[in-house]
């Protein structure tokens, strides 16, 4: 296994990590996203995955101090509470967060070699497992998680609404309205939207919880590449090179014929998940083949991201063709 690690000549930029980075701790806290994304405290599950990175790659020949420091900043951060103290929704986002790195450093030392994506889906889908596992054991099941969940991500949007309002009740926004009324009946729209994403968000915890564990692992993977000479893995490909096992598209059929024959009405919300959670892995691979065929000139997504409907309609076609399409292999074939 120490003979799979190699250490790295060249010095990878921060630049563009910076922006991952920010986006990813500062978007839980923004009104819509904070009611979307399961663990709002980003760093928890962060921290934790770029530990177990340390630890993979003390064991193939780096460095203990680096495995020492992030280890002790894990268990910092794991005695933090994840939301209000003691309720269900602290423990759970806490355990998520050990259970996801424990999984991915485990499938890390079992083969160095294997690209980050699928090494990702596997640890995704080990502590998706064994949370499940879990769930059922416990008294009420996954019933009390999806509570749990809902209750927090409520709290959150609440608390959201109530910052609003006190600031509408402001003399200054007052003038503003009374110039502008059409802002009221906006504001209220808003505030009808937000109340009710909690419940659908709840509803699809376990696919929103896993893509965000995504690109935790992502972006904890490229901070350990860039702290750390030893690799553990091949690096990140750039978006624009993103493709996976086109086997993967049968998640979207199972999800699809889940949602849409009355036979398995039962597994209706497990369909929804299917289809969220695969639907963004095949929209972000769309994105990948939308910026190749740009090649370097972004105006055109630019553009097409100013009609969100249209954006992703055309970025999911490109993914779910580039399935049996394949154009960027085809080119470079050529």
């Amino acid at each position: 296994m120490a003979d799979a690690a190699a250490t790295v000549a060249r010095k990878q930029s921060w630049r563009p990590l910076f922006w991952g980075l920010a986006a990813f701790l500062v978007c839980p806290f923004l009104p819509f996203f904070e009611a979307l994304i399961p663990v709002q405290q980003t760093l928890l599950l962060l921290v934790p995955i770029v530990a177990a990175c340390s630890i993979v790659g003390w064991k193939v020949g780096g460095r203990v101090a680096l495995a020492v420091i992030w280890i002790a900043f894990s268990i910092w951060m794991l005695l933090q509470p994840a939301g209000p103290p003691g309720t269900q929704y602290d423990q759970m986002a806490r355990g998520w967060a050990m259970l996801l790195a424990a999984s991915f450093g485990l499938v890390s030392l079992w083969s160095v070699a294997m690209p980050f994506f699928s090494r990702a889906l596997i640890s995704v889908g080990l502590a998706v497992a064994i949370g499940f596992v879990i769930a059922l054991s416990s008294p009420s099941g996954i019933a009390r998680f999806q509570h749990a969940a809902g209750e927090e991500l409520t709290r959150r949007v609440s608390n959201t609404i109530e910052k609003v309002q006190q600031g509408m009740e402001t003399p200054e926004w007052r003038n503003v309205t009374d110039k502008v009324p059409a802002l009221d009946t906006w504001n209220e729209d808003s505030e009808g939207i937000m109340r009710a994403v909690p419940t659908l968000a709840a509803s699809l915890l376990p696919a929103l919880l896993a893509l965000e564990s995504i690109a935790a692992l992502a972006l904890g993977w490229a901070v350990y590449r860039r702290l750390s000479p030893v690799e553990i893995g091949p690096p990140l490909s750039p978006l624009t090179e993103f493709r996976f096992n086109d086997q993967l598209v049968w998640g979207l059929a199972v999800g699809a014929t889940l949602c849409l024959l009355p036979a398995f009405g039962e597994g209706k919300n497990a369909g929804y998940n299917l289809l969220l959670f695969f639907g963004a892995l095949y929209l972000i691979r769309g994105v990948g083949v939308l910026a190749w065929m740009a090649r370097g000139r972004y105006l055109l997504i630019v553009l097409l991201s100013l009609i969100p409907q249209v954006f992703v309609i055309v970025t999911l076609a490109l993914g779910l063709g580039d399935t049996w399409l394949d154009l960027r292999k085809r080119a470079k074939a050529g």
